[in-house]
């Protein structure tokens, strides 16, 4: 498994636009390195997660992450009520938007997608 600190592949992206998980985590080099063969940007098709850098980044707010709050409330007012089943996630147990928001993160989580190309 990789280090808690280093970028992991998340899953794949779906034709339907959700994030099929991974597990175990794989290092993101796995996604990059599958990407180049198929010569296709990599978050068109994979989704890749980083460790929270907290004041480093534009979404925190100085004590929580904003996207994860923004993500959370916008599935909610999008979708309504989320689903009950999580999906298989590797790195819930140290995510700081499950962390921070609970279950409904884990939901609105497997439909993000960074390139909508």
């Amino acid at each position: 498994m990789p280090a808690s600190n280093a970028t992991v592949f998340l899953g794949m992206i779906t034709p339907a636009g959700r994030v099929a998980y991974v597990t175990p985590a794989l290092p993101a080099e796995v996604a990059v390195a599958a990407a180049a063969e198929a010569e296709v940007p990599v978050e068109t098709r994979y989704r890749l997660a980083g460790p929270c850098v907290t004041s480093s980044c534009g979404f925190w707010t100085g004590d929580h992450c904003g996207l994860g709050e923004r993500l959370v409330t916008s599935y909610a007012q999008t979708v309504g009520d989320p689903e009950v089943e999580l999906p298989r996630c590797a790195i819930r147990r140290t995510c700081r938007w499950f962390a921070e928001q609970g279950p409904p993160a884990c939901v609105a989580c497997a439909h993000v997608v960074t390139d909508a190309r």
